[in-house]
């Protein structure tokens, strides 16, 4: 799916928006906010170079949205970015960082704060906390690449490895343990389905209760927000035999055999009574004077 022609193009044209906006740099080939890349420990830059850095970006993002999308944009974040600074509780040691000069926001020289302390509580903190909403919120074009790159991840790789999962987990091992169907985990703690008669279930119940544990409950609740699965816990913590639903549905409970076997029919059970090892019957008859 990422190799195909679409997904290229979108992948490509939401680098570009990323770039062009200011709010990520491109590293190795791949896009990085701008913020983890300042703060990551290969950028090796001076706390005030950090500090112009993001500086620059937030311009940047403000003058991008202004140009390429609308000004009523650009002027919504500017007009937001002036009142954050100039935010009473904005304070270093209780003095805030800027103030107003002939009308224009500038750093405060009476505040005492480091360029560190003006990236890490001003810029950055702006960039995280508001730019990168607003780059979603107002720019449609964006805001659309992302939900397809979203829908990309969910169907072509999570759905996928979340039903491939199921079958590893619940399928293949039960079915490579036939007198028992015991998953992993119930075979570490010897916990066996039977039926009603305390007797091994068959290959074929076992096939129905997978069908209906796969699809009604696990393929299911991808779509329905978990409701089935919330269903089946409930059987399983409040019903009289503690079953889940396709558990109810098949007549199927599970049982320890932890120190015992579990038999797959009463003949079986009846041949395993038989001594072998005892010693038989002496017919012989022995004569005395």
């Amino acid at each position: 799916a990422q190799n195909s022609e679409g997904y290229q193009a979108k992948t490509k044209r939401l680098k570009t928006i990323q770039i062009e906006s200011g709010l990520y740099v491109e590293v190795n080939g791949k896009n990085d906010d701008i913020v983890s890349y300042l703060t990551s420990s290969t950028t090796d830059l001076a706390a005030s170079a950090k500090k112009e850095k993001a500086k620059t970006a937030i311009n940047t993002f403000i003058n991008y949205l202004s140009v390429n999308v609308n000004p009523s944009a650009g002027q919504i974040v500017s007009d937001n970015y002036r009142d954050y600074r100039l935010n009473s509780s904005l304070t270093y040691e209780g003095v805030t960082y800027f103030v107003l000069d002939n009308n224009e926001v500038v750093e405060n020289a009476a505040c005492k704060a480091k360029d560190e302390d003006y990236f890490n509580n001003v810029y950055a903190k702006y960039i995280d906390d508001r730019c990168q909403g607003y780059i979603v919120t107002l720019v449609p074009e964006y805001h659309s690449l992302l939900y397809f790159e979203s829908m990309m991840l969910i169907f072509a790789e999570i759905m996928p490895a979340y039903l491939v999962a199921g079958l590893l987990v619940y399928l293949l091992p039960p079915l490579c343990n036939p007198r028992g169907h015991m998953t992993l985990g119930k075979l570490l703690y010897h916990i066996s389905l039977a039926d009603y008669n305390v007797l091994a279930i068959s290959a074929k119940k076992f096939l129905a209760r997978f069908a209906i544990f796969y699809f009604a409950e696990l393929v299911l609740s991808m779509v329905t927000f978990g409701i089935p699965y919330l269903v089946s816990f409930s059987m399983m913590a409040f019903s009289k035999q503690k079953q889940g639903f396709p558990d109810y549905m098949l007549g199927i409970q599970e049982v320890d055999t932890s120190g015992q076997k579990l038999f797959k029919s009463f003949d079986e059970i009846r041949l395993s009574g038989v001594d072998k090892a005892k010693k038989g019957v002496d017919f012989k008859v022995t004569y005395e004077d």
